[in-house]
């Protein structure tokens, strides 16, 4: 499929990105960069990735850490991975989206090249004209009524709600227009398993969920490198249940007055919160006490993070907008490109944390020392860059 593309494309000269979690990196991930790749290579550029490090869009752990997933990256075919940061990670998906955009503008991309359930992204133009006309009173009007955002976005604007990549790759389009960005969308369609599929089951492609709900299951290994394997034998594996007793603390020590003033935290969710940990014995059982139809699943799973991370609303204010941002990973014959995209001047790349540059990533800093505290018991600040040839 991809060398068809490469023939309706070829030409110009590119700078391909792709927005990622890579948790883990399977075949579906490498189908994808190796996609980019090709494109890249018949047209003299590179791929730039950007890539959530400790937690995800969806609230979830990072089963493994950001610099070995940037690793497996770059060994797959991106030239260079940029973490995004935890506010951009843990976001709903027009932040996330928008916060990956800005990165790879910055970057000097010219395409984002993405993986959704339908190909079909001419229809992305006639979703955003509605939106744009759809008043504030009308959007209120069905939270109002209890309608959560992925229920709204179906109803007033035909997003297919079953699709979440393509729901996703919707706010990329979003980001892009809003933004008035000169990027071009490459979109792949999504083969083998649904992404939120659980059940172990031949197929071109097995989804990350399933990877990980099953990584004790010898099948899993067709799906990954050997070096992902080697990783996930080896290192301790990071699940949200041994979060309970560290959110169960941090939730009864805040009290509703202080969970109030968590991001993302609005409309009395504090009540419910502190009411559900008082009832709950694990993870799940606190997620499923809180959620209503109004409040998915995923959305109090980040809420759950944001309390666990005591990120509050001051701390978004001050730390979403930032241009400051660390590199994970790069291509050893393509490290000049963070200097030439710091000279750009729209963003500005670290290869290194240090007292130099430390007060810009006050809030990753916290976010990596406790995602280190219960998983790894590694120093962020003794991460070196990887350096691939």
């Amino acid at each position: 499929m991809y060398l068809y593309i490469i023939s309706k494309i070829v030409g110009e000269k590119m700078r391909i990105g792709i927005i990622a979690e890579f948790n883990p990196l399977h075949s579906g991930h490498r189908h994808l960069i190796e996609c980019a790749r090709g494109i890249a290579d018949a047209n003299n550029g590179e791929v730039v990735c950007v890539m959530s490090e400790f937690f995800t869009q969806r609230g979830e752990v990072a089963i493994v850490g950001g610099y070995t997933r940037a690793e497996e990256a770059v060994r797959c075919g991106c030239d260079l991975v940029i973490a995004l940061p935890y506010l951009g990670s843990v976001a709903y998906g027009d932040d996330f989206a928008k916060k990956s955009i800005e990165i790879l503008s910055g970057a000097g991309i010219t395409h984002l090249i993405f993986g959704t359930e339908n190909a079909d992204v001419d229809i992305f133009e006639e979703i955003y004209a509605k939106q744009q006309n759809t008043s504030q009173e009308e959007y209120k009007k069905l939270i109002k009524n209890g309608f959560n955002y992925a229920k709204i976005n179906s109803l007033l604007y035909g997003l297919e709600k079953n699709s979440p990549n393509f729901s996703l790759a919707y706010s990329y389009y979003k980001a892009i227009q809003d933004m008035g960005l000169d990027i071009q969308m490459i979109p792949i369609k999504r083969e083998g398993q649904g992404l939120n599929s659980f059940d172990i089951i031949e197929q071109k492609h097995l989804s990350a969920t399933a990877i990980r709900k099953n990584l004790k299951d010898e099948r899993i290994e067709k799906y990954l490198s050997k070096e992902m394997i080697s990783v996930l034998k080896k290192d301790k594996i990071a699940s949200e249940e041994e979060l309970f007793p560290y959110l169960k603390y941090k939730i009864l020590s805040l009290g509703k007055t202080g969970i109030e003033k968590i991001y993302d935290v609005n409309e009395g969710l504090e009540n419910r919160i502190y009411e559900a940990v008082l009832k709950a014995k694990c993870y799940s059982g606190l997620v499923d006490l809180i959620a209503t139809k109004r409040y998915s699943n995923k959305k109090i799973q980040r809420v759950l993070l944001h309390i666990l991370t005591n990120t509050t609303k001051e701390d978004y204010e001050r730390y979403f907008a930032t241009n400051q941002y660390r590199v994970l990973a790069v291509k050893k014959d393509k490290a000049a490109m963070i200097r030439e995209i710091n000279k750009l001047g729209i963003v500005y790349l670290n290869p290194l944390l240090n007292s130099k540059n430390s007060m810009y990533f006050e809030q990753d800093i916290k976010v990596a020392r406790i995602y280190e505290l219960i998983f790894n018991n590694k120093d962020v600040f003794r991460e070196n860059i990887k350096i691939l040839d």
